[in-house]
């Protein structure tokens, strides 16, 4: 008996199996939805329809009472490829949201968008957009990128004439809205010049406009 005993415990301490009684499997987890709910989250993709209407809906105080852009907007956004997120913006968007989300456009499409909208008359509309083209240019030359700020800003100035404003904003974005990745250094210095002598020139005509101290 004593060696019966013995063998059971030598068995025991060498890892021989134990009987363990069998547990009931967990029932598969569900992902939580809102609110803890067991439904899973409907998330709803917004499309060029929708970028449209917000597009045309925040820009209705910019541009003139019979102007019609809702399906050209829609087209530019189809053909232009718009990533999800300039979708979004644009759907989204306010009034003074429009440089913000016209950043986000790559240039073709962006000038696409502009040109849509673009109203090149000196009126308040033509100067939102004229202000909006400038403010998501970026010329790549220090000199350049000052001058177009500089710009940006003499268009807030009441103190000129809506005409002076829109013909201004118009002509530097048209101007400026060049490739400049390849420059060579020459050209790149000359720009840099031609720029700052811009600027300054800019700074005189506003200083006798008294928008300037």
């Amino acid at each position: 008996m004593l060696r019966l005993i013995g063998l059971v415990s030598i068995a025991t301490a060498c890892g021989a199996p134990t009987h363990v009684p069998p547990t009931s499997p967990k029932p598969p987890t569900t992902p939580a939805g809102p609110a803890g709910s067991a439904e899973a989250v409907d998330v709803h993709v917004r499309t060029c329809s929708e970028a449209a209407v917000g597009l045309d809906r925040a820009t209705q105080t910019l541009r003139e009472p019979d102007s019609e852009v809702l399906v050209s907007l829609k087209d530019s956004c189809a053909t232009g490829a718009w990533a999800q997120p300039v979708i979004d913006c644009f759907a989204t968007m306010r009034a003074d949201d429009l440089a913000k989300c016209a950043s986000m456009l790559p240039d073709r499409a962006r000038d696409a968008m502009f040109a849509v909208l673009a109203d090149r008359e000196p009126t308040r509309s033509a100067l939102a957009i004229a202000r909006a083209r400038l403010a998501t240019m970026k010329v790549g030359v220090d000199e350049c990128d000052r001058f177009i700020q500089a710009v940006g800003s003499v268009l807030t100035c009441e103190a000129m004439s809506l005409d002076a404003r829109v013909q201004l904003g118009n002509e530097a974005a048209d101007v400026w809205s060049l490739p400049t990745a390849r420059l060579s250094p020459e050209a790149h210095a000359r720009m840099a010049t031609t720029c700052e002598t811009s600027r300054h020139s800019l700074e005189k005509r506003v200083q006798e406009a008294g928008c300037m101290p």
